[in-house]
């Protein structure tokens, strides 16, 4: 049965990495045919692998000779407009929904087209079925446990430095202005500590002159980029301190996380349960995150903030003006976990390697696209 993927493949972007992984876990079944509907070349696999790829070029060759027939099984990406995408008729029609602040008055019309609904979070799910009276089916988006695992430092930085990290495209949901002043507050105490920051994204330019909490904004440079480190010095913090990675694939990733001590993920809202969050916990680093919202569904693993104030959602670009609640995590619970992860470093260790076994043996790819072969054939 060929089964279509209606969007872009990439390894810069949480869909992009979705989609390569659902690709390559299919590809292995010979009763599936996996293709993406959309372009897609080798330009789109950078830091792949050499034995993997060739799996990959065969996806690519098979996508692009694809000719459309009805005769499948057709994944459609739905995010917060609730719109379709796609207008195919296939024989069975499944709707990918991955809503943060969704245009829900919409949903009960634009979401019956569909056959089956998917999501990633029993907050999603529940949001949905409530809107729609259709059942919602949740699978939890994964990792690939043979790239993120734990695993020894490389020995090429300073031993004496204390390294937080922080990912994600620079918006309001993802709170990297709550992240910068975390910082600025622990700095001031512990002057090894370094920030490393991974917020460049494809998606750069819709964060140009971003402010959130903070009291000056962050700046596209003409390159593309934006410039943290100015955004650091800006709002008072030295720029030194703080190193930028850029942009790059996500099979590079877990090189990266080993080396870190702890990640900072203070979300204000999560659709699903953050694939940066369970990418670092799989590979053992502390992780402290927001527990709301999708969030939830990670079972109080890793370093979880209890207390979120409820908040009303951003109307920045796609979303809809609603009443949907995000929410905003203390900063003193914030400052006091960072604290304990710097102060009981071995202890900090131990609980995360607890977590990487948790992540590597139940939120997997492998384990992600087994259940959706399942219920395909319900």
């Amino acid at each position: 049965m060929n089964i279509v993927i209606n969007w872009g493949i990439n390894c810069y972007t949480g869909w992009g990495v979705v989609g390569i992984n659902l690709l390559a876990q299919l590809a292995s079944d010979p009763a599936w045919h996996p293709v993406s509907a959309q372009p897609f070349d080798s330009s789109m696999l950078m830091g792949m692998d050499p034995l993997r790829y060739p799996i990959f070029q065969r996806i690519i060759n098979e996508s692009n000779a694809w000719a459309y027939t009805d005769e499948c099984v057709w994944i459609d990406p739905v995010g917060n407009d609730l719109r379709r995408p796609s207008v195919c008729e296939a024989k069975l029609k499944i709707g990918r929904v991955i809503v943060e602040k969704p245009d829900l008055p919409k949903a009960f019309v634009n979401l019956a087209s569909f056959d089956k609904l998917l999501t990633g979070s029993t907050w999603n799910q529940e949001m949905l079925e409530a809107a729609t009276g259709k059942e919602v089916k949740v699978i939890y988006e994964g990792i690939d446990p043979s790239l993120f695992c734990p695993g020894p430092r490389s020995g090429w930085f300073c031993p004496d430095l204390f390294y937080i990290f922080a990912s994600g495209k620079v918006e309001f949901r993802k709170a990297q202005d709550v992240v910068l002043l975390a910082f600025k507050r622990f700095v001031q105490k512990h002057s090894e500590a370094r920030l490393v920051t991974c917020w460049n994204s494809p998606f750069a330019d819709i964060a140009n002159g971003y402010k959130g909490l903070c009291d000056a904004p962050l700046w596209l440079e003409s390159n593309g980029y934006l410039n943290v480190k100015r955004w650091a010095h800006d709002n008072g913090i030295d720029a030194a301190k703080v190193h930028d990675l850029g942009c790059f694939p996500n099979f590079v990733l877990p090189s990266v996380l080993r080396e870190m001590d702890v990640m900072l993920a203070p979300s204000r809202v999560e659709s699903c349960t953050s694939l940066p969050v369970k990418e670092a916990m799989a590979c053992a680093v502390p992780v402290i995150y927001g527990l709301h919202t999708g969030m939830r569904d990670l079972g109080l693993k890793g370093l979880p903030l209890i207390h979120n104030e409820a908040i009303s959602g951003s109307h920045e670009y796609f979303f809809p003006s609603n009443d949907i609640d995000w929410y905003e995590s203390d900063p003193e619970e914030i400052d006091a976990q960072l604290e304990w992860v710097y102060q009981n470093r071995e202890k900090a260790r131990k609980q995360a390697l607890s977590d990487s076994d948790f992540i590597r043996s139940t939120r997997t790819w492998a384990q992600h696209v087994t259940e959706l072969k399942a219920w395909l054939k319900e």
